[in-house]
């Protein structure tokens, strides 16, 4: 898309955003029915594994960790939380959907999201207080605020495993597991900056549509939507990369993530290397 066009589709996004109207009861906004926290177990090494639950109405979606080219990219705040020493979410494969002509990524009906819990002292409880901003879109876009709380024993009976289990099994699969045989990557003069260049391949024909999401793995660098084509057994992704601040982008292989979309599978490639 051209990016006056996407300029001004964002602004109609946003436009959308602020005339949205507010659901009355049960205090939840039009779309979505329900946010959970699903409490989960404790697990031998001390970690505990709960998940977010996500109800939406038919017809709409939330995002994923990425929203896309546009969208409102969720923000999950354990500060509040005791005992909590490190968070970690094991996102399940998202899907891409087509919202105003621009291309956006996320999940429809229910969202369950597993979070892996490390309490700073193992044998305690963790007194989880999340407070949460999501978004929630269909031919308009919403946001919704939620703040969950729940004691988490180390002892307590495991509960909303069997949902837990199976968005866990939805994960995107490894570079191993894929058939991933190499990634490289490199920074190229652009029309209007430098762009990133990146190209994966693997040991048999991936899917001949995939959506390739880049992001730089620090807070340094911003790297835009990706535009990816598949050549035989090789997938070609490039971005616009900047350095915050004004600065010029200095690209951090190691830090690199990938992530490749079709509408089967997901990828998730850590790292890339110089080419050859």
């Amino acid at each position: 898309m051209h990016p006056g066009l996407a300029t001004l589709a964002a602004l109609a996004i946003a436009a959308l955003i602020a005339a949205a109207p507010a659901r009355s009861e049960p205090g939840l906004p039009e779309g979505l029915r329900g946010i959970d926290l699903i409490e989960g177990w404790r697990q031998a090494d001390g970690t505990h594994v709960a998940a977010l639950e996500v109800r939406l109405a038919p017809g709409w979606h939330t995002y994923w960790r990425v929203p896309g080219e546009a969208g409102i990219p969720p923000r999950l705040d354990w500060s509040r939380s005791r005992n909590l020493a490190a968070v970690r979410y094991e996102w399940p494969r998202p899907r891409v959907f087509d919202f105003a002509g621009l291309r956006t990524i996320g999940y429809a009906d229910t969202l369950v999201l597993p979070v892996i819990l490390t309490p700073e002292r193992p044998g305690e409880p963790i007194e989880v207080e999340l407070d949460l901003l999501l978004g929630v879109c269909a031919d308009i876009c919403v946001p919704a605020e939620a703040r969950l709380g729940a004691n988490l024993a180390p002892d307590g009976p495991a509960s909303g495993r069997a949902a837990i289990e199976a968005a866990r099994a939805d994960r995107p699969r490894s570079a191993t597991e894929a058939g991933v045989t190499s990634v490289t990557c490199r920074l190229v003069p652009g029309p209007a900056g430098m762009d990133l260049d990146t190209t994966v391949r693997f040991a048999a024909p991936p899917g001949a549509d995939q959506v390739a999401v880049l992001e730089p793995g620090g807070p340094g660098l911003r790297i835009g939507p990706a535009e990816s084509r598949t050549e035989g057994r090789s997938v070609h992704a490039k971005a616009r990369i900047k350095g915050r601040g004004g600065a010029g982008p200095v690209l951090d292989r190691g830090g690199l993530r990938l992530t490749l979309l079709d509408g089967s599978r997901a990828v998730d490639i850590r790292g890339c290397a110089a080419p050859g």
